[in-house]
């Protein structure tokens, strides 16, 4: 079919011509002249990429309209719609829920509005003082399919001011209601209170959309979102305790699943797991003598803590343990409940157990070195363990620092404690402290996978 003006267009640069047209012409009239005309006009096509060009995009990328045209013009036509907002109309568009005192009343601002436009306010009494209205959302043009399919962020602004000479209260609530008026969500604040002497400066309220909050906490001190944001209103708890904010707090930071299938119940649980991994073996260099130590066995001449006679690889080590002639071992029994490690949580996630240990010979005398590493279930059964053959040196070695590690996997459920031993002896049985040295010791609960 020929286009009115004698020529045939194709479609795609009908559209591209249309959207350098306004909308509500396009609307309103190039979609009456023919049907091609108005099959490009009703296209989602030219409505999506309109949204597009004019920045109209989702609040949520999995929800996407089945109607980009109504989503453009709700989109372009977004207003206010509280009913006489300043107060220029009295009190209409308003219903007073209470009126006490000397009731409300309508007077200019004491302090001039950062909005030159807004020239009145309403002022509060002695005695509780509240208005209300309630917004249908389908007699604003937002049907229940487009809230349903979309739900579009709804975004409250409220100012507030106090006289500077009597201290006073501000009150609000905001209720997104269903259709027999009860309430699906609520934005209810503690009230603002200001005292007496005052600077009677305007503060804005506003609510804003929970994903929005969620972006602005992802970017807070995680304990000031727990000892701090959670605290103020449920909205703002409601964030704070949602797993989708602290899964993305892991994702974010690198804490990943040490295994895919083992899915947390609790990532906050497991963010702060992840960020507050740490040495869980007391006293590890010998820094407060022999505090945190069990001593199994305490052959020769004892057990000593003496200075390293080779410098360690980590400058921090001062100390090192030196054993003697006979066996000299020690140990520690880690509690993990009482370290914050539940058993849900070590049942659940089974997260990798990371051991480490330094020792060294001295050069002039052979020694022997021993670790065993059990990881115990609630009646101090062995549920797994890490017990490597001793390490034997030579006389006249070179006396270097060596590191033991290893790694417990899979280890099953019920694992509640772990108990670390490790020591050793000389092996010519030469009286003093010839025999081997141990030192900055660690174990650690790895949830995240960083092997």
């Amino acid at each position: 079919m020929l286009a009115p003006t004698g020529f045939h267009l194709p479609l795609d640069i009908l559209e591209e011509i249309f959207l350098n047209v306004p909308p509500h012409q396009v609307v309103r009239g190039c979609r009456l002249v023919c049907h091609e005309w108005k099959e490009v006009a009703d296209r989602d096509s030219f409505w999506r990429e309109r949204c597009r060009r004019e920045g109209y995009h989702l609040c949520h990328a999995s929800k996407v309209p089945t109607n980009w045209k109504h989503f453009y013009f709700i989109s372009k036509n977004r207003r206010n719609l509280l009913r006489n907002p300043r107060g220029e109309d009295e009190f209409n568009g308003w219903t007073l829920v209470e009126n006490g005192g000397d009731h409300w009343k309508i007077e200019a601002p004491m302090v001039p509005h950062p909005n030159e436009g807004v020239q009145k306010n309403f002022v509060t009494s002695f005695g509780m003082c509240l208005k209300s209205q309630l917004i249908d959302l389908e007699e604003e043009g937002y049907n229940s399919s487009f809230m349903d399919e979309i739900q579009p962020h709804i975004r409250i602004s409220d100012w507030y001011a106090p006289r500077w000479d009597c201290g006073s209260e501000y009150i609000i609530t905001v209720e997104l209601l269903n259709d027999k008026k009860a309430v699906v969500q609520e934005f209810a604040p503690e009230p603002v209170t200001f005292p007496q002497w005052n600077d009677q400066q305007w503060n804005q309220a506003f609510d804003i959309p929970l994903d929005i909050l969620e972006e602005i906490f992802l970017n807070v001190p995680p304990h000031q979102v727990v000892r701090g944001c959670r605290l103020v209103c449920h909205e703002w708890k409601e964030v704070a305790d949602r797993d989708s904010f602290w899964r993305e707090r892991c994702r974010r930071e690198g804490y990943h699943l040490c295994h895919a299938s083992k899915v947390p119940t609790n990532w906050k649980h497991f963010y702060f797991a992840c960020k507050n991994r740490r040495n869980l073996l007391k006293n590890p260099r010998g820094e407060d003598e022999f505090n945190g130590w069990t001593i199994v066995e305490n052959g020769g001449h004892h057990w000593k803590i003496e200075a390293p006679m080779v410098p360690h690889l980590n400058e921090g080590v001062q100390k090192n343990f030196v054993t003697s002639f006979g066996m000299c071992l020690k140990s520690q029994l880690i509690d993990l409940e009482e370290e914050g490690y539940n058993s849900s949580f070590m049942d659940e996630i089974q997260p990798h157990i990371r051991i480490s240990d330094w020792y060294a010979p001295r050069s002039d005398c052979g020694s022997e070195y021993r670790i065993t590493v059990e990881l115990l279930n609630n009646k101090k059964a062995v549920v797994q363990e890490f017990a490597p053959e001793p390490v034997t040196f030579p006389q006249w070695n070179d006396q270097q620092w060596n590191q033991m590690t290893h790694v417990f996997r899979d280890y099953g459920p019920g694992v509640r404690c772990i108990k670390f031993t490790h020591g050793g002896k000389d092996t010519q049985f030469w009286a003093g402290w010839y025999g081997i040295r141990v030192t900055d010791s660690c174990v650690e609960i790895c949830p995240a996978d960083d092997f």
